[in-house]
């Protein structure tokens, strides 16, 4: 008797309250300062890479909004993974130390702005074989944000490679 496994489908992540998903910003990146958005920008980042490896887009989805451009677009990639059953691995950011440069600005949106840089990124098919590869690279990126309702909104995102 041959004994073959059935492919388990991927865990469906906790369902989580918009409070519960909120509550896992940073508190430093919680203000409605400058200094806040910086931190809240770098982390709001690093949920895209996050976001493609554990399968989970609900924080990201949940600061993201609709007019983000960036934001679309990588929900989009997200849901074309989850449809192919494909995994990603890398895509880190890596974040150049300091204060990031920016500010407030006359429409009452904050713009941040910092060098980083991006790991290369390696996506799987559901056989595990490499489909592409998205190289490394570094540049400036560039957070357009809004604070609402108690937290900071992704409006957009804009990258100059070096």
């Amino acid at each position: 008797m041959v004994v073959s496994e059935t492919p388990s489908p991927s865990p469906t992540p906790t369902a989580l309250s918009d409070d519960e998903l909120l509550a896992m910003i940073p508190q430093e990146a919680r203000g409605e300062d400058f200094q806040s958005a910086s931190i809240f920008a770098r982390f709001f980042l690093t949920l895209y890479p996050e976001m493609m490896q554990t399968k989970d887009s609900r924080l990201f989805a949940l600061l993201s909004d609709d007019t983000c451009v960036f934001c679309q677009n990588a929900l989009a990639s997200y849901d074309d993974l989850i449809a192919s059953n494909g995994s990603v691995t890398g895509g880190d950011f890596t974040f150049d130390a300091g204060l990031a440069s920016g500010g407030l600005e006359t429409d009452g949106t904050t713009n941040a702005s910092f060098g980083a840089t991006t790991a290369e990124a390696v996506y799987l098919d559901d056989q595990g074989n490499v489909s592409s590869t998205v190289p490394e690279r570094s540049g400036r990126l560039g957070v357009r944000l809004r604070y609402d309702q108690g937290h900071w909104s992704v409006l957009g995102v804009g990258s100059e490679e070096s």
